[in-house]
């Protein structure tokens, strides 16, 4: 057939003679590691009881409260202006950034029980087992105070501009400058509490030890840090973890978050990683594109709120 119909003349079956000399390995050379040549800029890194002492110098209220009608709150801490590197060599480019204006950023992720008060048709739903049988639904997701997923980038715009108008604040998503700049919190570590190979289990839900159970065992079906238990296997309660020195707890895992920067082809930025990632994808200068219709399986998003005159005070929001 293949000679009638395609003019070929070539046996499939034949076995040709394959030559018997060995060939030896040639070594590539080895690709050298980027350079980076930015400096930090005066008094960074710095740690802890330097953080606390920028933000009281920052002269606006250190935190900042907002009660919800549900009795959840939304608390917010005072993020001052400074200077810092952003990225790494491998999120180029690597360049000093400066914050020009003090702002407050939420200590947690946006909660479902917060989000529903806005949306209350939204569910944040199962994460399936990491399993070859799908049995059951998976792990629930839509627990009050478990990060809100699967909200696209235009819902948690809307989110935070009903939060406006609900506030008399101005309430946004971070740049993805101000969101690495408030991640690093003085620090030049990939993680702000560490190299990527720190033991993260108090610091962080990332894939670790856990993610085995839910795959039976086998790690193939999701790459994980076996040597670490960090206690959840999918998103956890907010809050759970260690702060970084300015207060903000979860910036590395759980839930991945938004920014309002743009990546390229019309995405956005997401930053952060997630329970489903491990230390490397979850690095300050770790970046992501998802398009702003996209409601991804592990993505939230935290808000920040303009500083006002001074004198901050708790406000209480009503469900819309």
């Amino acid at each position: 057939m293949n000679e009638l119909t395609a003019n070929l003349d070539v046996d499939p079956e034949l076995v040709s003679d394959a030559p018997l000399t060995p060939v030896a390995f040639v070594k590539p050379a080895e690709a050298p590691a980027p350079k980076v040549d930015v400096q930090n800029p005066p008094g960074w890194p710095f740690a802890g009881a330097e953080a606390k002492r920028r933000q009281v110098a920052a002269g606006a209220a250190p935190e900042l409260k907002m009660t919800f009608n549900n009795g959840l709150v939304l608390e917010m801490v005072l993020i001052p202006a400074g200077e810092f590197v952003m990225g790494d060599a491998d999120e180029p480019p690597v360049r000093r950034v400066r914050i020009d204006k003090p702002f407050y950023m939420a200590k947690d992720e946006t909660m479902n029980g917060q989000y529903q008060l806005f949306d209350s048709s939204h569910d944040s739903g199962y994460i399936s087992g990491f399993k070859k049988d799908q049995g059951d639904r998976g792990q629930a997701a839509n627990h009050e105070r478990q990060p809100v997923i699967r909200v696209s980038w235009r819902q948690a715009m809307q989110f935070c501009e009903w939060l406006t108008q609900k506030s008399g604040r101005k309430f946004s998503l971070p740049t993805e400058e101000e969101w690495e700049y408030a991640c690093r919190a003085g620090t030049t570590t990939p993680m702000s509490f560490g190299a990527l190979d720190a033991d993260f289990g108090k610091f962080a839900n990332l894939a670790d030890r856990s993610v085995l159970h839910i795959c039976r065992g086998d790690p193939q079906w999701i790459p994980c840090v076996s040597t670490v238990q960090d206690g959840v296997s999918i998103t956890g309660t907010v809050g759970h973890y260690a702060a970084n020195a300015w207060g903000l707890r979860d910036m590395h895992g759980n839930a991945a978050e938004w920014t309002r920067s743009n990546y390229d082809g019309g995405r956005k930025v997401v930053r952060g990683g997630s329970f489903y990632d491990r230390p490397s994808r979850a690095r300050s200068a770790f970046r992501l594109g998802y398009q702003p219709w996209q409601q991804v399986f592990d993505v939230g998003f935290r808000v920040v709120c303009e500083v006002g005159d001074g004198k901050e005070s708790a406000v209480s929001v009503a469900s819309k």
